[in-house]
């Protein structure tokens, strides 16, 4: 059993400001009291905390999605599925981390100017609300998720002075999309500098079988992450379906900061994802890197037919490949010169 520190928490995981968020720190006499080494949003609909971290444990208490939980230990046992052992431990008990999101919380000073191109931001709070005006007494939208990228393009202040930034998104440009500055983290340009530019040799290898991204340069590898590729499901009304990601040699034909990502939405595993960070495209069908805020079950296969990766890894693929981007790049595309990417 392998118990972590805050920062191996951090690092698995990819595997007072608002107090709102959380409930009160647990009394002295409660086993996990203490600082906490990190926060997790539930990411399914309901799950349970165990009274110990394995399976067929009695289950303590259940737990509903977008609740918020500090997190006291992360440790390294039998997990509930086999490509993921790590259990965090909660006020409320033992939460398999693959149903927690790693997120943090951390509130900002609104951008006095918004440049007339707007500028990137990631939700930096479990969760926004993103609202139809600047109020939050206006019709909820969206809730945005930590991690989720954003294009800011107004800030404007409501009757109490609270800051607001307006959103361009990129399947509803035209839609009135409001989200409080606050919890909006504004990306700074260094952050999305490309990297490795003069290398000529790179490539990316994705591993559908062990469920790994791995990056080369010149044959020598400089990155590797965890991913969750396409899948089979049920479908309701259609039974299995393929969605497997597809096998062979592509290369990256087109990359966006973020992408709102909709689909089948007439059916029962239909999605409405807002903010997708950093897509990296190889098929013109849409299959891409990106990283996912919707579940930390990286390392089996669950998607679409996409590879999901953490967000931060999501970047730093969108930094790393080729075509080079700007800053102010919404999208780019190109028809040759993307950096290689194989799909075992």
């Amino acid at each position: 059993m392998l118990n972590l520190s805050r920062r191996d928490f951090l690092k698995v995981a990819s595997v007072s400001l608002a107090t709102f968020w959380l409930k009160p720190f647990p009394p002295d006499d409660n086993p996990t009291s203490g600082k906490p080494i990190g926060l997790g949003r539930v990411t399914e609909p309901s799950i349970w905390a165990y009274a110990d971290p394995k399976p067929g444990a009695t289950k303590e208490t259940p737990l509903k999605r977008d609740t918020v939980v500090e997190i006291y230990d992360a440790i390294s046992t039998e997990g509930l599925m086999r490509h993921n052992p790590i259990w965090n431990l909660t006020r409320f008990g033992w939460a398999y981390s693959s149903w927690v999101q790693p997120v943090e919380r951390q509130l900002n000073l609104a951008v006095g100017d918004v440049p007339a191109s707007g500028f990137w931001a990631q939700v930096s709070i479990p969760y926004a609300e993103m609202r139809s005006r600047p109020s939050d007494k206006a019709a909820l939208l969206y809730r945005l998720y930590y991690s989720s990228v954003h294009l800011v393009i107004t800030r404007i202040e409501d009757e109490s002075e609270q800051a607001w930034y307006q959103l361009r998104d990129d399947q509803y440009p035209n839609a009135p999309q409001y989200v409080r500055a606050e919890g909006l983290r504004p990306i700074p340009p260094e952050e999305m500098t490309p990297l490795s530019v003069d290398v000529e040799d790179k490539r990316i290898e994705v591993d559908t079988q062990q469920q790994m991204v791995y990056a080369y340069e010149n044959g020598t590898l400089v990155f590797s992450t965890r991913c969750s590729s396409g899948a089979r499901f049920n479908v309701e009304g259609l039974g299995l379906v393929d969605f497997t990601t597809p096998k062979g040699e592509f290369t990256v034909i087109r990359k966006r900061p973020r992408r709102h990502m909709v689909g089948f939405q007439e059916r029962s595993d239909g999605y409405d994802l807002p903010g997708v960070p950093f897509p990296t495209y190889l098929t013109p069908s849409g299959v891409a890197i990106h990283g996912a805020y919707w579940h930390n079950d990286f390392g089996r296969q669950r998607s679409h037919g996409c590879v999901n990766v953490p967000p931060d890894a999501a970047q730093w693929v969108y930094r790393w490949t080729r075509p080079v981007t700007a800053y102010e790049d919404a999208l780019v595309e190109v028809t040759e010169g993307g950096t290689p990417i194989v799909v075992t």
